[in-house]
C-alpha cells in the first residue's frame, strides 16, 4: 500500500458488520469500505462465505481474497492515535500504508462436539 486513503475493499457491499470503536454498534456497509480513521471492523458478507473480496488501490486490484469455511471479514487500521500507542508498532505512521484485511470465524463461537474438527481457509491471491 502507498496511501491507506486511495484504498477501497470491494466485495462488503450491503454487509453488516459489529464496529469495535464505535461500542459494538451493528451497521450496515453503503459501497466500497473505505479508510479515513480508525478502523476495526468485523464483517458478515452479504453473499456469504465463498464471494471473494478484493483490495483495491487508487482503482487498481491489488489483492484478492477467498475464504473457505469462514463466514466473517475482518477490517483494521489502528490510524494515528492506536498506532502510536501501540509498541510494536513501527514506524509510527506506518498506519498511512497498510490495511489489514483477513478471513476468520469471529462473531460467534465455532461449537463442536466431541471428536468433531473444524477446518477453515483463505487464500490470497496477488491481482
Amino acid at each position: 500500500m502507498q496511501d491507506i486513503t486511495a484504498v477501497k475493499i470491494t466485495g462488503l457491499e450491503d454487509a453488516k458488520y459489529v464496529d469495535k470503536v464505535e461500542g459494538l454498534k451493528v451497521k450496515s456497509q453503503s459501497g466500497a469500505v473505505t479508510i479515513t480513521g480508525e478502523t476495526d471492523r468485523v464483517y458478515s458478507p452479504a453473499n456469504g462465505s465463498k464471494a471473494p473480496v478484493t483490495v483495491v488501490e487508487a482503482g487498481t486490484p491489488t489483492f484478492k481474497i477467498a475464504r473457505d469455511n469462514l463466514d466473517d471479514v475482518v477490517v483494521w487500521n489502528p490510524w494515528s492515535d492506536k498506532a502510536g500507542g501501540m509498541g510494536d508498532f513501527t514506524p509510527k505512521d506506518g498506519y498511512k500504508k497498510m490495511i489489514c484485511v483477513e478471513a476468520g470465524a469471529v462473531k460467534e463461537w465455532q461449537k463442536l462436539e466431541a471428536g468433531d474438527a473444524f477446518e477453515g481457509a483463505q487464500t490470497i491471491t496477488l491481482v
